[in-house]
């Protein structure tokens, strides 16, 4: 009789470590989850190369209210502020919309040189 009661105590410690630990993975996502890439289209828009910029969440929880950096970002391609709006130096994505796990959006811009957006801040949302 001690021994199914010890076993069902392991698996119960066990189950609990295993919940604590995935409650923990998910509460650490952050805008350090949010991935970005960018190439170039090939094409050209006045002059200037065009740059294609995927942002992907790469957390296991939703994420919104995702802002880049955009110190010193210029485009002679228009940017749809449904996609990407700037206020002052920090771009904002998706009008701070919900991004779910390996959800993106992406956008295209246009200048001399290739700009990096670097994710600054987000709220990430484990349900």
């Amino acid at each position: 009789m001690a021994a199914p009661l010890k076993l069902v105590q392991s698996i119960a410690w066990i189950a609990f470590f295993c919940l604590l630990i995935g409650g923990q993975a998910q509460s650490q996502c952050s805008y350090k989850d949010i991935l970005v890439t960018e190439s170039r289209t090939g094409n050209f828009i006045h002059g200037k190369p065009q740059y294609h910029v995927v942002i992907r969440n790469n957390c296991a929880c939703a994420q919104s209210g995702i802002q880049l950096d955009c110190t010193g970002f210029t485009s002679v391609d228009e940017i749809k502020p449904t996609i990407l709006r700037r206020a002052g130096n920090v771009c904002i994505l998706i009008q701070g919309r919900t991004l779910n796990q390996g959800d993106w959006a992406h956008f295209k811009y246009a200048a001399d040189n290739q700009f990096w957006f670097n994710p600054i801040s987000s709220d990430p949302s484990c349900r």
